[in-house]
């Protein structure tokens, strides 16, 4: 089969496009695939990062063909020229933000236009965005008519999808996790960091107002009466209010149990925090669903987070970590401490759990929804 994934790919940062990577290298083991990359995703004056790009450039292979300018109908042209002159058979398309609604649209109805048997799959990241505006709605359902199947990885998207497309034609799967990540001594990890013999608790990804930061900072609060020898390390740029979690840390921290690397953290750093943490917390307020989770199950890491749609379903309790009251810091701080006192072997379920959720299982999935087509 010939397939086209429409996406965000390398050298751009962000878990959606490592994860389009890591599907377009399982794809390609029985098909022929490319990917239709951005040369441009968002305008700077939009972008609330310091970099959309990796640093340096982490994949340029002949097959990642970056085309499509967001904003630039001219660009969206040439990408319907190219995929028809492929002819694939399945258009892949990730969608998680209906700033992307216009363009994707566009090319899909053209295509369409020449090609009626092609088929188009939407893998659903994020379907109603977290910053919500009164038009997404309206651009969402644009780019839906386009679409035959859909992929939704949470009980939250499900809801959305069906919200806006009863009649949809769509599978439900867990988000993919790789199981042959390289696993990093602790005790050197924990060192190379400067936290030699601490329990260390990883909040990591991207700051954001929905993901609940502030929750964690107040629970130092009550663990700091509980707990001994401990860092809380936040890893993670800002894209939200740097000030005031910088307050909120300097009133938190009692002992600088609080550390915060505001910064994008590279891959090749990845591994030595999830190595050398104990315990992943996600303190979440709302959430389509999270990367973050089976990227710390890879890690065989447990996880503590909140009990919201998007993310309970991620979460095994008592097995694979912990789940607790949305926005209720004093909770969570007993979830913590029940993490550290229980002195549980949680690796054995989190592997059992994983190996339902291979990369291959998924991409198996996308090829049964394609033939219901």
């Amino acid at each position: 089969m010939k397939i086209s994934l429409l996406s965000v790919a390398p050298p751009y940062r962000g878990g959606i496009s490592d994860q389009t990577y890591l599907l377009y290298k399982t794809l390609k083991k029985h098909h022929s695939v490319n990917i239709i990359n951005f040369k441009r995703q968002y305008p700077e004056i939009l972008f609330p990062g310091k970099s959309q790009y990796h640093d340096p450039c982490a994949w340029d292979e002949k097959y990642n063909h970056r085309l499509l300018d967001s904003i630039n109908p001219i660009s969206w042209l040439s990408v319907v020229k190219f995929i028809n002159s492929y002819a694939p058979d399945l258009i892949i398309i990730r969608f998680w933000n209906p700033f992307f609604a216009i363009s994707y649209s566009y090319i899909i109805k053209k295509i369409k236009k020449y090609y009626k048997s092609i088929k188009v799959i939407c893998i659903c990241d994020n379907i109603i965005p977290h910053e919500k505006h009164f038009f997404d709605k309206f651009f969402i359902n644009k780019i839906f008519k386009q679409i035959d199947g859909f992929i939704v990885m949470s009980d939250q998207v499900q809801e959305e999808l069906l919200d806006l497309r009863p009649d949809a034609n769509y599978i439900k799967v867990f988000h993919p996790i790789s199981n042959d990540i390289s696993i990093k001594d602790k005790i050197r990890s924990k060192s190379k960091l400067g936290f030699s013999g601490k329990k260390i608790i990883l909040f990591f990804g991207l700051v954001r107002k929905y993901k609940g930061l502030q929750v964690l900072i107040e629970s130092n609060k009550y663990l700091v009466d509980k707990l001994k020898d401990y860092q809380i390390l936040i890893c993670g740029e800002s894209y939200a209010d740097t000030k005031f979690y910088n307050n909120m840390i300097n009133q938190h921290s009692i002992s600088n149990e609080i550390k915060w690397i505001n910064k994008f953290i590279p891959d090749d750093e990845v591994a030595t925090y999830f190595s050398a943490s104990d315990l992943v917390v996600l303190p979440y307020l709302s959430a389509s669903q999270s990367g973050i989770i089976p990227l710390a199950y890879s890690y065989q890491k447990p996880v503590v987070a909140s009990d919201i749609k998007g993310i309970k379903e991620m979460i095994l309790d008592g097995k694979t970590g912990y789940l607790f009251e949305k926005n209720n810091s004093k909770i969570l701080s007993e979830k913590i401490e029940k993490f550290f006192m229980s002195k549980k072997d949680y690796s054995s379920d989190i592997k059992n759990f994983r190996e339902r959720f291979s990369w291959d299982e998924f991409s198996a999935k996308i090829q049964l929804l394609y033939k219901s087509l």
